[in-house]
């Protein structure tokens, strides 16, 4: 019995080693922190314009992706981090987005890049993004792609730091602080011209609507336009005799926002 109870102590003695070196074996897995923007100068041989910056609080994310504006065929793929998430997929409605589980690489710094493979019925390509419920606005064509930079916040590092994509991406970091937003139509709503009022900017009127794609930040003449605005978030309101829009925007560094009303 005296044997038996001996060898029962060092099988016992044997399993807690094994236990207690499998415990200081196992290391926490570190994410990096990326403290600037990742987004690179191209992609598919075409440039990335950066369009701005986004906040999120988690690495797992779910993306939503849908037309923004017209429902018109744009078909587009979408690239997170180097990495296709979403690979040439005709855009519907906000009502039956695109769905995509995605777990970002690095904290801090990540990005999304828009690869438009047509320009739809109403070019350019544009698509709206909900990561985990924060929305945007990406657009691309044939020539040049969007790209926005992703940080997942909590880690010293946010939007602030992206100075218009620098660090591996395209911007130079040298920039002229402001940036241009022009709100269009692209089709007659029979209610006259729409008031734009931009929170601590003022107003424009847009006059005439553009079926044919979305006009350069002067608004063609057309109206609608808010030049050298300084780079950051505002909020606006726009209404005719019948219709009533308000929302949001993000105005980037030597960016043009051509911002659809529908």
């Amino acid at each position: 019995m005296k044997s038996l109870k001996t060898l029962l102590f060092f099988i016992l003695l044997g399993i807690a080693f094994v236990s207690c070196e499998t415990e200081d074996d196992t290391e926490e897995v570190q994410i990096e922190v990326n403290e600037f923007s990742i987004i690179p100068n191209s992609y598919s041989g075409r440039p990335n314009n950066y369009l701005g910056c986004v906040e999120i609080s988690s690495r797992i994310t779910t993306i939503e992706v849908w037309d923004h504006g017209l429902i018109d065929g744009d078909i587009v793929s979408i690239i997170a981090n180097g990495e296709t998430i979403i690979d040439e997929q005709i855009l519907d409605g906000p009502g039956n987005p695109i769905r995509v589980n995605y777990d970002f690489s690095f904290n801090g710094f990540n990005y999304l890049t828009l690869y438009a493979h047509n320009l739809g019925d109403v070019p350019p390509n544009t698509c709206t993004v909900s990561i985990n419920g924060t929305e945007f606005i990406l657009e691309a064509n044939l020539e040049a792609n969007g790209a926005i930079d992703v940080v997942v916040s909590g880690y010293g590092v946010t939007c602030g730091d992206s100075q218009g994509g620098n660090g591996n991406g395209n911007g130079g970091g040298n920039g002229s602080g402001i940036g241009s937003v022009v709100f269009w139509v692209a089709e007659d709503f029979g209610c006259g011209p729409i008031t734009v009022n931009v929170q601590n900017v003022g107003s424009s009127n847009i006059s005439a609507f553009f079926t044919t794609g979305a006009p350069d930040c002067t608004g063609n003449g057309a109206g609608g336009n808010f030049n050298n605005l300084q780079v950051g978030d505002y909020t606006f309101t726009a209404s005719c005799s019948t219709f009533n829009w308000s929302g949001s925007f993000s105005v980037t560094e030597d960016g043009c926002l051509r911002f659809q009303l529908t």
